[in-house]
């Protein structure tokens, strides 16, 4: 026995009384103190705590059925054994529907078998109230959990088999659907292999031992988000999970995309600026590095092209990537619109995804040729717009320049090139 135990003994008998005592002599581990009436038991009950409570059917006063009750609506838990001089069935069943804990009869053999008794009754209502409040605990945390998932400003998920077992109901919103419609979906059908960019050593991470991906994804609307997400492997009922969490960073990636934009075109503006400040005899190949500096300025282009107007026709003066495509779609959007107009976006005519971007090259408030690209990026129009006006610059200077170097060359022939100031 582990003790110790108090226990209460409410018995108005005192040689019953001394017979439980007798009982209890050999186990120190129990501390017992005695009532001869159940208000006497009562006031002791409301004044000390026990482990165990024992009450006589029969009492002076309040019956022992009376005490019970009362001590039930002061502790539910606590054991209580009911004791009678008579063992009737019609008894027992009254104790026990009073919600007594155990019924003893009262005999020379019961008093000696007490310890036993009152220690298992103990052990057994410290269990179910430790099994009780662990299982309160366990609830709570559950809840806790719960309100956690649901209301977590981050996408939360379990993936089993690469298949959605659990999904919380930001990461449907992210997704432009409902929670339980992710429920056992394919995870690459909402996120392509290729979209994926590992992104785990980024400097705000860098001593994070899980890794962080980056995804471009395709909501059910048909528009896209940036997400940010990681994962680690768990166990979910019972088998290999992965738990992720999953942010909407698309907001923040598009400030980021706009900042790598802006710079990308800045240089390349300066590159251009550069060139057409140093002008060079050869037009086309002055030319061709403004085509390269556009191209470097513009993501993802894998056409493109400048044309000069010669006469009523439009000719090819520089070409970055297939002349064939370049060609096909300037065939095509001359059939249709004038490649001279506004500055403009295009849609190919086979439906195809590349994106058609074009120009004018205007020089002396004249419309003198096109810069025409495939990109994937229609945002970058206006820096088009931009560099074409640089080249336009180019061609009015490089026209205005070939009237005073022929004068200069004529002057000079007359000794009075001293006369002409370019």
């Amino acid at each position: 026995m582990t003790g110790p135990y108090r226990i209460l003994i409410i018995e108005d008998d005192p040689e019953h009384a001394e017979l439980i005592r007798m009982g209890f002599r050999r186990h120190d581990e129990f501390f017992l103190n005695f009532a001869a009436t159940g208000e006497d038991g009562l006031e002791m009950i409301s004044r000390d705590r026990y482990d165990l409570i024992s009450v006589d059917l029969v009492l002076p006063g309040i019956g022992g059925l009376d005490v019970l009750v009362r001590i039930r609506r002061l502790d539910p838990d606590i054991p209580v054994v009911m004791v009678s001089g008579h063992g009737t069935t019609e008894m027992a069943v009254v104790a026990f529907e009073n919600r007594a804990t155990k019924y003893v009869v009262k005999s020379l053999e019961s008093f000696k078998s007490l310890p036993y008794v009152f220690e298992n009754l103990i052990q057994e209502a410290r269990f179910k109230i430790s099994e009780r409040q662990m299982r309160e605990c366990i609830e709570r945390s559950e809840r806790i959990h719960r309100n956690i998932v649901e209301n977590s400003l981050a996408g939360i998920y379990i993936l089993q088999e690469g298949a959605f077992k659990l999904a919380n109901p930001k990461l449907g919103d992210i997704f432009g659907c409902t929670a339980d419609s992710l429920l056992g979906m394919p995870f690459w059908k909402l996120v392509k292999p290729d979209d994926i960019q590992c992104v785990s050593r980024l400097e705000r991470d860098r001593q994070s031992s899980i890794p962080i991906f980056e995804s471009k994804v395709a909501r059910k609307d048909g528009t896209y988000r940036w997400i940010e997400f990681r994962t680690v492997p768990i166990e979910h009922e019972g088998q290999r999970a992965m738990l992720g969490n999953l942010l909407d960073i698309t907001e923040r990636k598009e400030l980021e995309i706009k900042i790598l934009r802006a710079n990308r075109e800045l240089e390349a503006m300066d590159r251009i600026a550069e060139i057409c400040l140093s002008p060079r005899e050869d037009m086309d190949r002055m030319l061709a590095d403004l085509l390269t500096c556009v191209i470097a300025g513009v993501g993802g282009a894998d056409v493109g092209g400048i044309f000069l107007q010669e006469g009523s026709s439009l000719v090819l003066r520089a070409l970055h990537g297939s002349v064939e495509i370049l060609i096909e779609f300037i065939e095509d959007i001359q059939a249709r619109c004038d490649l001279l107009g506004p500055a403009q976006s295009h849609q190919a005519k086979d439906g195809s995804e590349r994106g058609w971007i074009s120009a004018p090259v205007i020089s002396r408030e004249q419309r003198k040729g096109a810069l025409v690209l495939a990109c994937e990026e229609i945002e970058c129009l206006p820096f088009l717009k931009r560099a074409s006006m640089r080249i336009g610059h180019l061609l009015d200077g490089s026209e205005r320049a070939r009237p005073i170097l022929s004068a200069c060359a004529e002057a000079d022939e007359r000794g009075i090139a001293q006369n002409f100031i370019p």
